[in-house]
């Protein structure tokens, strides 16, 4: 009798510097290939992962990854998506705040931010209407690398508002990065630049995802 082959569940990462990775060391990875390492573990299931990232970019951008047409067909048979966006619209909002002191594009910016990620969840749920696959998306919210800037953290908690609204409690969940990182930004954040998760942040970024659990449907076969 011939043994079953293994089942495989498929990812994609979509988003900015986070999902690159930038931070950690050169010997250790970011959160995505943490987070395959312990999805594989608790599910016994071999993970293939597909990033699609870029360094710097804002929410326009990362919209701009979903739409790709060439990309639509992995969207929607991933079993998994992960999404992180917004952190370089605050980390640009705020060098304009502190040039001009007006908080006009502060508050611009999380509008713009807020109809990015609906126009992103928008493509994403059209491509997952009839996909016959069971999925997760996980939305990551903001940790605040500013904490000495007294706006930032305002801007980082009304985009985080705005982010659980798309958050459903089945197929749509939001990691909550933020409390993780919150007083802790010394001791999770690069010394390098001091904006983005060194190894312990982007395990602690893992690990926050991981605890948001799997689908029964991930589990069986």
């Amino acid at each position: 009798m011939a043994v079953k082959q293994q089942q495989c569940l498929t990812y994609v990462a979509l988003g900015d510097s986070l999902t690159v990775g930038v931070g950690a060391s050169f010997l250790a990875p970011g959160f995505v290939a943490r987070y395959v390492r312990l999805t594989e573990k608790e599910l016994n299931k071999h993970v293939v992962a597909d990033i699609f990232a870029e360094s710097g970019i804002e929410t326009g951008a990362v919209l701009t990854i979903v739409e790709r047409p060439d990309l639509h067909e992995k969207i929607k048979r991933a079993n998994i998506i992960t999404i992180s966006a917004g952190g370089n619209d605050l980390i640009n909002a705020s060098k304009d705040l502190a040039e001009t002191g007006d908080v006009t594009e502060l508050n611009q910016s999380v509008k713009e931010c807020h109809s990015n990620m609906v126009k992103i969840m928008r493509t994403i749920h059209e491509l997952k209407k009839e996909c016959g696959v069971p999925y997760r998306i996980y939305l990551l919210n903001l940790y605040n690398p500013l904490p000495q800037i007294p706006l930032a953290d305002k801007w980082v908690r009304l985009f985080n508002r705005h982010l659980n609204s798309l958050g459903n409690g089945s197929t749509i969940f939001v990691a909550d990065i933020y409390t993780v990182f919150k007083g802790r930004q010394g001791e999770l954040l690069s010394r390098r630049d001091d904006i983005h998760p060194n190894d312990l942040g982007y395990q602690e970024i893992a690990y926050t995802l991981f605890h948001l659990g799997y689908p029964n449907e991930f589990q069986s076969g």
